[in-house]
C-alpha cells in the first residue's frame, strides 16, 4: 500500500485528554495517514472543512456544542465522522459505535458516515445490560441500580491536573457525582437497551488513574424467561446468555464463572488499565446475581473503541492497533 492510498485522518480537538491519546496511538500507525490542522488553526472553521474535504475520517473531541457545529459546516463534503461526545448518541442517523452488540451493529459501523462513539459509563452499564434485554430475561422496566467506579482520568485534563497537581484532602476519598440522577450518559443507555424505566444510576470517581468497574445486581425471581414469564433464571443462565452474546469477540470477554468466596478474591477497578477490552464477571448465586463490568475508561471507554471503530469502517480487523 502506497501512501497516497492510505486512508487520510484527521482529529479535531486533539489537545483534550481523548484527543491526545488519539493522536498518540495513531501516529505510529502505518496504514493509515494522520493529518494534523496547522497549530493556529485547529479551531478554525474553514481549515477544518477544507481537511474534511481532503480526509476520509474525522475525529470529534469537541465539547457537544462544538460538535454539533463542526457536523453542521462539514456537511457535503464526504467526510466519515467518528464523534466522541455526547452530542449524537441517541440520533437516529447516528450510528451507535458499539459493534459487539451483535453481527448487524457491526455491519451499520462498517457503512456508516457518522458514528457515535460510546461513554464510559455507558459502555460497561450496556454491555451488562444488553445481553440480558436481548434474550428476554430482564423486563425492560426492572428497576436497576447501576454502579459505576472510574479513576480520575476520565475527568479531562481539569480533574487529572487536580489530583495530580493540586491534590487536597476530599480527592483522597471515593467522590460521588450525579446525584442530582441527570448523568449524560443515562439518554444512550435508555435507547441502546430499549429501557422503560430510568435505572438509578452511582457514578464514583477516585484516587487513582485508569480503570472502570461496572456494577449491577439482580434478584432472580424478578426476572423472566424468554417467553416472558417469571421463571427459574440461575447464574448459569446468566453466564450462558453473556458467552452467546459476546460470542466470537476478542474485545469484551467473560471470565469464568465466579461464585466461591473462599479464595479471597478481590476485583480491582484498575485491573484492566491500559487495555482495550472489556471483561464481564459473573458472581453471586441462583438468588442475586452481580453481573460486573472491567475495562479502561480511556481505553474500551474512548480512545480504544474510537480506534476500534475507525478499523472496521475502514475495513481493518477491529482489533487492529489496540492493545487486548
Amino acid at each position: 500500500m502506497t501512501q497516497k492510498s492510505l486512508p487520510k485522518v484527521f482529529i479535531v480537538g486533539e489537545s483534550g485528554t481523548t484527543g491526545l491519546r488519539l493522536h498518540d496511538r495513531l501516529s505510529g500507525r502505518k496504514d493509515i495517514a494522520l493529518l494534523s490542522l496547522p497549530e493556529d488553526k485547529k479551531k478554525d472553521i474553514d481549515t477544518i472543512v477544507s481537511f474534511a474535504k481532503e480526509a476520509d475520517i474525522m475525529f470529534l473531541c469537541l465539547p457537544d456544542d462544538a460538535s454539533r457545529e463542526i457536523v453542521k459546516a462539514t456537511e457535503g463534503t464526504g467526510i466519515r465522522i467518528l464523534d466522541t461526545s455526547t452530542a449524537h448518541r441517541t440520533k437516529e442517523d447516528w450510528v451507535y459505535g458499539f459493534p459487539e452488540l451483535s453481527g448487524q451493529q457491526k455491519d451499520a459501523i462498517a457503512k456508516a458516515d457518522k458514528v457515535a462513539v460510546p461513554g464510559c459509563h455507558a459502555s460497561g452499564v450496556i454491555s451488562i445490560l444488553y445481553p440480558l434485554v436481548k434474550a428476554g430475561v430482564l423486563p425492560i422496566n426492572y428497576p436497576l441500580h447501576c454502579f459505576s467506579l472510574t479513576g480520575y482520568s476520565g475527568g479531562g485534563k481539569s480533574m487529572i491536573k487536580d489530583y495530580e497537581e493540586n491534590m487536597r484532602e476530599e480527592l483522597k476519598a471515593p467522590r460521588q457525582y450525579g446525584l442530582s440522577q441527570k448523568h449524560k450518559h443515562l439518554p444512550e443507555i435508555m435507547k441502546v437497551c430499549k429501557l422503560c424505566e430510568e435505572p438509578i444510576f452511582s457514578p464514583i470517581v477516585a484516587d487513582y488513574v485508569a480503570g472502570m468497574q461496572v456494577t449491577i445486581g439482580f434478584h432472580t425471581h424478578f426476572l423472566q424467561l424468554p417467553c416472558g414469564l417469571p421463571g427459574s433464571v440461575d447464574i448459569d443462565d446468566f453466564h450462558e446468555i453473556y458467552k452467546r452474546c459476546y460470542k466470537g469477540s476478542n474485545i469484551v470477554k467473560i471470565s469464568d464463572l465466579t461464585t466461591d468466596e473462599t479464595n479471597g478474591l478481590f476485583l480491582n477497578a484498575n485491573k484492566d488499565a491500559g487495555k482495550d477490552s472489556l471483561t464481564i464477571y459473573i458472581a453471586g448465586n441462583d438468588d442475586r446475581i452481580l453481573v460486573l463490568a472491567s475495562f479502561d475508561n480511556l481505553g474500551k471507554g474512548a480512545s480504544g473503541a474510537a480506534i476500534e471503530c475507525m478499523n472496521i469502517m475502514l475495513g481493518f480487523p477491529a482489533e487492529t492497533g489496540l492493545v487486548l
